[in-house]
């Protein structure tokens, strides 16, 4: 009885300690981001329901990097001229993603995760992460209102193998936002959100706020960046 006794407690033990390092691979969304995220989405985005992680999502999120400290006296710098006028890959390019979603859990390569990708909004806020974090949002966006928008995972990544750049779009007179693919919904919102940051007096912002405002309540996200 005694050796049952102890294996059992084993195996909770065991179960507890795998359930403690689940919970260092993934986070919910910071302060900062679920600003954002409620700022450009409202209530049509349960915030609550995201989680964050690095990868695939089984190892402990990485440690905050420490900040140069020559870097962090410049202040934010001046984006260069076309930051965000998106170009059109003409060829195929295998490679792991920036990030990527499953239901609602973002899954950020190591290369571009950060512990808060909209620190400093809205005031500034770290480039490319933040608009990384917003186009993937967009699919989270996607998958919760799938009765809106018909959003399956598979439908969703058989664009990136049937297309060379399924990210690229073009206006067309009249298109409705919904009917773009979703790899195209979430770069019309990682460039609104990019001309809107940095480069808002270019004509192509209120291109896509007409596309977007049908759909979104972005008129808080505008009312953000002017506060």
């Amino acid at each position: 009885m005694a050796r049952t006794t102890s294996r059992r407690a084993a195996r909770t033990i065991t179960a507890l300690a795998a359930l403690v390092v689940l919970s260092a691979c993934a986070r919910g969304l910071t302060p900062a981001e679920r600003d954002f995220a409620d700022a450009f989405f409202g209530d049509t985005l349960d915030a609550d329901a995201v989680e964050v992680t690095a990868g695939i999502g089984v190892l402990p999120l990485p440690r905050p990097r420490k900040p140069d400290a020559e870097v962090a006296a410049q202040g934010p710098r001046k984006p260069p001229e076309g930051i965000c006028e998106r170009k059109r890959s003409t060829q195929r390019v295998w490679t792991w993603p920036a990030a990527f979603v499953l239901y609602d859990k973002v899954y950020f390569s190591y290369d571009y995760y950060r512990p808060d990708t909209f620190e400093g909004w809205p005031d500034a806020v770290p480039y490319p992460s933040a608009l990384i974090m917003a186009h993937e949002l967009m699919h989270v966006w996607q998958w919760q209102n799938r009765d809106l928008t018909n959003y399956t995972i598979a439908e969703s990544a058989s664009e990136t193998t049937e297309s060379v750049d399924p990210y690229w779009w073009t206006t067309e007179a009249g298109r409705e936002f919904l009917s773009y693919g979703y790899e195209q919904q979430g770069a019309i919102v990682q460039d609104y959100i990019c001309y809107s940051l940095f480069d808002p007096d270019d004509p192509k912002r209120a291109e896509l706020r007409a596309i977007l405002s049908p759909v979104l309540p972005i008129h808080k996200f505008d009312a953000a960046l002017r506060r």
